[in-house]
Order: structure tokens, then C-alpha cells, then sequence
């Protein structure tokens, strides 16, 4: 059969389409497209138009329209192939075909789960330059429709935008129609399936801070626990993502809840290093022989410098002085636990027998400050985490 381009210089596609069903990288379509061909008018007592078959569709000229970054795309033939054409007797025709089309989608998961994706479809010709054809949406802006009420399991369906666009390349210019299809996830299914749980185990984690630090058992194996309880969580939701070589907001917030997990444990490794040390250093003496001479009272003498607000605390055991300066203001758990960490091997024993441990019924500062601290900047971290993706990354 002849090309239709020897009876015409110059073709107009003009194309609509309906999106029927939307799914995560794929979706249904009717793909309506007119154009005119003289040598199919014809002239038929009060006949203006009719439909013809969808066998009659192979024996007529047609576009060959493809989508540029489709993959996988087939068309329905069950239980006929779903198309049909339309003749007027002026000679224009409208061919339907329905689709499902498959399209690569750039996604960029900085946001994940949360955020917005755009993804585009393009369709042209696959070999008449724009001196031989060219498309237009019918409608403008409303040539894509959709049914009332689409939803989707993971994506809500924003706005579609369109647009018409030319490519270049060595063999010409080719009118290109373009389809911007903007969805946003759905954050509800993470927060009940992965947000809530880290939620809970991280807040498990720091019942620890409240048993006793004598039970080194329940405290180790509630914080191993509760690692290996994220960890699996992090796994089992990253099984479906592509492996990109950046951290998503959901990469951010397990990582946050394993390091608040962690460092609940190292904590109580701190509290029993501290408690191990003075127990060995107040246990009593091994019983001798020999008659034991009680050393002389331990003294302690405090003075205070008023210009620069710091003291200066001497224990004074016999003839060694025993030098200890400290900030007035700046007396804090965490301050004590670095001097007792670097302070020399006489820092440690003096600084035991002053606090009178008792072990058993000391509630340790760390763990009390721990109460307190782990809570407190969670929450913080967490507010910023949500104003910082939910508003700021939107905007």
C-alpha cells in the first residue's frame, strides 16, 4: 500500500488520552488519536460516518506512535483486540486503543517514604520528522483524563500535566508529546508498619536505665534485643528499594534509632566499669597476722577562688595531698565520668570514698541523667526530623 505522504505534505496527529487504571510504574490507557486522509472520504446516502473492525485497522494507514520511554508495553487482545477506527466521509479517521503501558519513572528517594515523584511519558512518531507530521494534545492541558476516584495502594495521584516538545538529533526534528503524571506516597503504611515499631523498641531500650545496675543479665540482653529487633525492621523495608549510593529519610531514622539503642548499652558499660572500680576499691582488706594500723583520717580542705568561680578541692590522706579542681558550675555527671576516665590512679579511690558507695542501693547519677537525656533529645531529633521532611524538603 502506497504512504499516505504522496497524497499529502504535511500530517497532524492530534491525541487524547484516558487513563483507566494507575498502579506504582505502570498504568491502563485509551490512546485516541485523529488525523485526516483524502483517499478514504467517501460519499454514502445519510451515512456521515461509521465504525469498522478492528481487522480493518491493518489494511489503513495509521501513526506509528511509540512511547519513548516505555518498556515492556503491550496491548490488549482479549478476548479481541481492544481497538477500533472511525471513518468520516470527509476523511478523517479516530482510532482507540487500549494499552498498558509501562514506563521508566526517575525516582529520587532522598525523601523516602516521604515526598513527591514526577513521573513523564513521552510519545512520537517513530520515524516521520516534523516535516511530515506532527502532534497535538486535542483539549490543551484537559486532553488527559482519569477515572473519578483512581486510587492507588502506596501513591496518591496529584496533578497531570502536558505538553508539547520537540527532539532533535542527526536525522531531524520530531514532534514529541509529553505527559507529567505528579503522585505522592502514602506515609501511613510506614508509620504503622516501621515508624511505630522503632518507636516502641527505642523507648523499650531505656527501661534499663531503671533496673538495677546489679542485673547485668536483664539490662545486656534487653539492649541486644532491641538492636537486633531494628536491625531486622531496617532489613525486611529496604528489600524492595533500589541500592542507591545516598541515605533516604528512612535510612536516617533507623540509623538514629540504632545509635539511641546502642548507646543505651554502652551506657550501662559505663555504669558497671564505674561500680566494678569502686567495689574492688572499698572491699575490706584481706585479714592478717599482723596487727593493721588504721591509716589517719582522711581530710578535705576547699578553696575557693572567687574570680575565676572554680575550687579547689585537696583531700589531704597523711602527707600526700591529693589535688582535685573542678568548675562550681560545671559539676555534672558527664564532666565526672571524663575526670574519672583520665584522672590518675589516686583520683578514682579518693573520689569513691567521698560518695560513700554502698553497693546494691546506689542509684547511679549516669543512669539518672540518662532518664532524662535519651527521652529529651530523641524528641528533639525527631521534631526536626518531621518539620525538616514533612515541610521543609516539600517546599
Amino acid at each position: 500500500m502506497r504512504s499516505p505522504l504522496c497524497w499529502t505534505s504535511f500530517w497532524t496527529i492530534t491525541t487524547k488520552m484516558f487513563a483507566r487504571d494507575l498502579g506504582d510504574y505502570s498504568f491502563q490507557c485509551y490512546l485516541r488519536q485523529r488525523w485526516h486522509d483524502d483517499r478514504l472520504k467517501f460519499h454514502m446516502d445519510n451515512v456521515t460516518e461509521f465504525t469498522l473492525s478492528n481487522r480493518f485497522l491493518q489494511y489503513i494507514w495509521k501513526p506509528n506512535t511509540y512511547f519513548l520511554n516505555g518498556k515492556n508495553s503491550k496491548a490488549h487482545n482479549i478476548t479481541v483486540p481492544n481497538a477500533f477506527v472511525r471513518i468520516r466521509n470527509d476523511g478523517h479517521l479516530y482510532m482507540s486503543r487500549r494499552l498498558t503501558v509501562n514506563a521508566k519513572c526517575p525516582m529520587h528517594l532522598h525523601s523516602y517514604p516521604m515526598g513527591k515523584i514526577k513521573c513523564p511519558l513521552k510519545l512520537g512518531s517513530f520515524g516521520y520528522t516534523t516535516d511530515d507530521m506532527q502532534y497535538f494534545w486535542k483539549s490543551g492541558h484537559t486532553s488527559v483524563d482519569t477515572y473519578e476516584g483512581l486510587t492507588m495502594s502506596t501513591f496518591e495521584l496529584g496533578i497531570i500535566e502536558t505538553y508539547n516538545t520537540t527532539s532533535s538529533n542527526t536525522l531531524g526534528k520530531f514532534s514529541i508529546l509529553g505527559v507529567d503524571i505528579h503522585m505522592h506516597r502514602h506515609i501511613g503504611f510506614y508509620i504503622l508498619q516501621t515508624y511505630l515499631p522503632c518507636y516502641l523498641i527505642t523507648s523499650l531500650s531505656w527501661i534499663s536505665f531503671w533496673i538495677n545496675s546489679d542485673a547485668a543479665p536483664a539490662r545486656v540482653l534487653l539492649g541486644v534485643t532491641t538492636i537486633l529487633s531494628t536491625a531486622a525492621i531496617g532489613m525486611t523495608v529496604r528489600e524492595g528499594l533500589p541500592r542507591v549510593p545516598y541515605a533516604t529519610a528512612l535510612d536516617i531514622f533507623l540509623n538514629v534509632c540504632l545509635v539511641y539503642e546502642m548507646a543505651a548499652l554502652i551506657e550501662y558499660a559505663a555504669v558497671n566499669y564505674f561500680i566494678t572500680i569502686c567495689s574492688k576499691l572499698n572491699a575490706p582488706p584481706e585479714e592478717d597476722e599482723e596487727e593493721i594500723v588504721p591509716p589517719p583520717p582522711q581530710r578535705k580542705a576547699i578553696y575557693v577562688n572567687e574570680t575565676d568561680e572554680r575550687e579547689r578541692e585537696i583531700l589531704i590522706e597523711g602527707d600526700e595531698y591529693i589535688e582535685m579542681e573542678t568548675s562550681r558550675y560545671n559539676n555534672s555527671c558527664c564532666a565526672s565520668s571524663w575526670r574519672c576516665l583520665i584522672g590518675s590512679s589516686n583520683y578514682r579511690p579518693a573520689k569513691c570514698e567521698l560518695n560513700d558507695y554502698e553497693p546494691g542501693t546506689n542509684v547511679n547519677r549516669i543512669d539518672k541523667t540518662a532518664r532524662i537525656m535519651f527521652p529529651g533529645s530523641f524528641i528533639i531529633l525527631n521534631s526536626l526530623y518531621w518539620i525538616g521532611y514533612l515541610y521543609l524538603m516539600e517546599s
